[in-house]
C-alpha cells in the first residue's frame, strides 16, 4: 500500500510485508526459509465490476477465496485454485481483488512459495480502522509431518498529517530511542493487553496498534531457536532500508533485529514501525516438547491460520468520528 490517505488526510506513505520466514522444530523437516513473495497464485473471486463504492453488497455472494480460505482441516490439503470449489461466476485469477463490503473495502492477494501458499489482506473501514491479516497455508502437504512456524513481519511508514514529526507510544508513553518490544511482558502466550501508537505531535491525529485475538496465541520465540524474538520495532526510518538485511538468502533464518533497532532517535521525526505475527503448524504426538499420547496437542498442520493486528484512529480525527455518532470497534480484539 502507498499513499493512504482517511478522509483526504494522509495516514501512511507505505504499508508492506517485507519479512517471511518458515521454521521447522529442532530444525528438522526443511530446517528453515526466509521466505519469498515475489510469485503471485491465484485467487478463486467473482470478477464483478461496479461504479461506486459504499453500495451494500448481496450479502449471499461469497467472497473471495484464498487457499487459507479453505484450509479447514488438520491433515487435508485443497492444491491450488479453485481448491476443490465450484462456484458458478468464479474464475481463477492473479493480482489483487478488491471486494465492497458496505462499510468497508477489502484489498486481498495471495502469493506461492513452493509448497506453501500465502494470503495477505487490508481491510479499510469508513471509520478510519485498518484492519491488516496474513494467512499461512500450504499448497500440497509438504513436510505435513513436522511441527513448524511461520512468521510476518508488516513494516508501516506513517507521515500522518504530512509534517514529517510523528511521535511512538508504547501503551501511553512517548519514547524517543528505537525499541523492540513483546505484545506480553513474560514473552508467552496470552497477556497483555499491550497497544503501540503512533502520532502526530502538532495535530495529535494518530493510529494504535491493537493485537488481534489471534497474534496472542503462539508467542515469537517458541521454537526456542532464538531466530524470532520481538512482536513489535519502532526504527528511524531511512531511504532504502525495507528489512533487517539488504541481500537476501533463503537460508537466512533469523530476523536480525539489532540492524534495525540500533539507539537511533526516533522523536519528531519519520518512523518503520515493525509489527510479527507467528502461527504453529502442529503435528501428532509432537507438541508441547516430550509430550505423549493423549497429553500432546492433535495435528492441525493444514488448519490454516490467520492472524493481525487492528490499526485504530486516535486523536481529534477519532474524536470527530465518535461525535458524530459512530463507534470504533474492533472485533476480535484485545483492547
Amino acid at each position: 500500500m502507498r499513499n493512504v490517505y482517511w478522509n483526504g488526510q494522509l495516514v501512511m506513505r507505505r504499508a508492506h510485508a517485507p519479512m517471511l520466514f518458515a521454521e521447522y522444530k529442532d530444525g528438522f523437516g526443511g530446517n528453515c526459509y526466509r521466505d519469498w513473495k515475489d510469485i503471485r497464485t491465484p485467487i478463486f473471486s467473482l470478477p464483478a465490476v461496479q461504479n461506486q463504492l459504499g453500495v451494500n453488497p448481496d450479502p449471499n455472494t461469497p467472497a473471495a477465496v484464498t487457499s487459507c480460505d479453505r484450509s479447514d482441516q488438520p491433515t487435508q490439503s485443497y492444491g491450488t485454485c479453485p481448491f476443490a470449489l465450484n462456484t458458478p461466476g468464479y474464475t481463477c485469477a492473479n493480482g489483487v481483488t478488491i471486494e465492497d463490503l458496505g462499510d468497508s473495502v477489502r484489498l486481498t492477494t495471495q502469493y506461492i512459495a513452493d509448497w506453501y501458499m500465502y494470503s495477505s489482506r487490508f481491510v479499510f473501514y469508513a471509520d478510519g480502522r485498518m484492519q491488516p491479516s496474513f494467512g499461512f497455508g500450504n499448497r500440497n502437504g509438504t513436510f505435513n509431518e513436522v511441527t513448524h512456524w511461520h512468521h510476518n513481519y508488516w513494516r508501516f511508514e506513517f507521515d500522518i498529517d504530512g509534517l514529517g514529526n510523528n511521535v511512538v507510544s508504547i501503551d501511553n508513553a512517548d519514547q524517543s530511542i528505537e525499541f523492540s518490544d513483546l505484545r506480553s511482558a513474560g514473552g508467552g502466550i496470552g497477556g497483555g493487553p499491550r497497544t503501540w501508537s503512533v502520532r502526530n505531535a502538532v495535530s495529535g491525529n494518530g493510529y494504535r496498534f491493537v493485537p488481534g485475538a489471534n497474534d496472542y496465541a503462539f508467542q515469537a520465540n517458541e521454537s526456542g531457536r532464538d531466530f524470532h524474538t520481538v512482536d513489535f520495532m519502532a526504527t528511524k526510518a531511512h531511504v532504502g532500508e525495507y528489512g533487517d538485511t539488504p541481500s537476501y538468502d533463503l537460508f537466512d533464518c533469523e530476523m536480525h533485529k539489532d540492524n534495525l533497532v540500533n539507539g537511533e532517535s526516533i522523536a519528531n521525526t519519520n518512523q518503520a514501525l515493525y509489527y510479527h505475527v507467528s502461527v504453529r503448524d502442529t503435528t501428532a504426538n509432537s507438541w508441547p516438547p516430550g509430550c505423549s499420547g493423549g497429553n500432546c496437542l492433535p495435528q492441525d498442520s493444514m488448519v490454516c491460520k490467520k492472524a493481525g493486528p487492528t490499526l485504530v484512529p486516535i486523536g481529534p480525527w477519532a474524536d470527530y468520528i465518535f461525535a458524530n455518532g459512530f463507534d470504533i470497534l474492533v472485533p476480535g480484539a484485545h483492547l
